[in-house]
């Protein structure tokens, strides 16, 4: 697809925001994927970072619990395992609870590391409820453990999965990032609607062999992809608020300063996207 659109494209694999936005700003890849909350905490310092789209505007995860507990006030304090503190994992938890009615005190936040950590302490019973996506949501329910709550369903926004650049790529190679998006945007379609290809995709990249899990994922996945790629700015405005009750640089800050969807307008005038979808 990139190269249709005239782009010769290597994948770089960078765990973490921060790295990811550093080696952005340091010019050694062109563009950035992953949530919203590293390109937002290196552009309330001054950095020169901009979201241009984002393919995923919910929380891809699931509150996954012990079959006895039945619903939100039967968590009331039980040991809850996150990935960390300050991240997506977090917030999803406090939006969560707050949509329940509940203080992140009503419960015992464990820090538990990655998915498979943290799903193998569920299930030894050294936790009582922790936070999940496919495949590792799929393995859960397969072992008889409750959701609690499909958070991508909850009313919580969130920014999963953005696209973001350097702002001046905006300006001195305008071109190149609107034929990145062209191609990105295609990609999407491609996930929405061509199962048996993204599929293959998935499977290669979970590295992940039972049919089912895969099929579940993309069953739980792609619908929920957004198209066109347009940043739901109340998901972008909830996660400022939430860091802002930690850090004073976030305090009266607006989604529309950290979102440009410039390029995203012109081909939805130039009509890109009803064309790649038949229309």
């Amino acid at each position: 697809i990139f190269e249709k659109h005239g782009l010769d494209v290597e994948i770089i694999m960078i765990t973490g925001a921060a790295r990811s936005v550093a080696a952005l700003l340091g010019n050694s890849t062109h563009f950035s994927t992953g949530s919203a909350t590293g390109p937002l905490a290196a552009a309330v310092r001054g950095s020169d970072v901009k979201v241009i789209a984002a393919s995923y505007n919910k929380f891809p995860y699931a509150f996954v619990v012990k079959p006895e507990i039945r619903n939100p006030n039967d968590l009331r304090g039980k040991r809850v395992n996150i990935l960390n503190y300050g991240g997506s994992n977090d917030l999803a938890l406090q939006l969560a609870l707050k949509e329940w009615g509940m203080r992140l005190t009503d419960v015992q936040v464990v820090i538990g590391g990655d998915a498979p950590t943290r799903l193998g302490a569920l299930m030894t019973g050294r936790m009582d409820a922790t936070i999940l996506s496919p495949p590792h949501l799929t393995m859960a329910m397969k072992a008889g453990y409750r959701v609690l709550a499909d958070m991508g369903e909850m009313s919580a926004n969130f920014t999963q999965s953005s696209l973001y650049v350097k702002g001046s790529a905006l300006k001195e190679h305008r071109d190149r990032v609107k034929r990145f998006l062209r191609a990105y945007g295609e990609s999407i379609h491609v996930i929405k609607t061509d199962r048996e290809r993204t599929m293959k995709v998935f499977a290669h990249r979970m590295r992940v062999d039972d049919p089912e899990t895969v099929k579940s994922t993309y069953e739980y996945f792609a619908p929920r992809f957004s198209l066109p790629p347009r940043v739901n700015l109340s998901g972008v405005r909830d996660t400022l608020n939430f860091y802002a009750e930690q850090n004073a640089d976030f305090k009266n800050r607006k989604p529309e300063e950290f979102v440009d969807h410039s390029l995203l307008d012109e081909l939805e005038k130039e009509g890109f996207f009803k064309k790649i979808a038949g229309k």
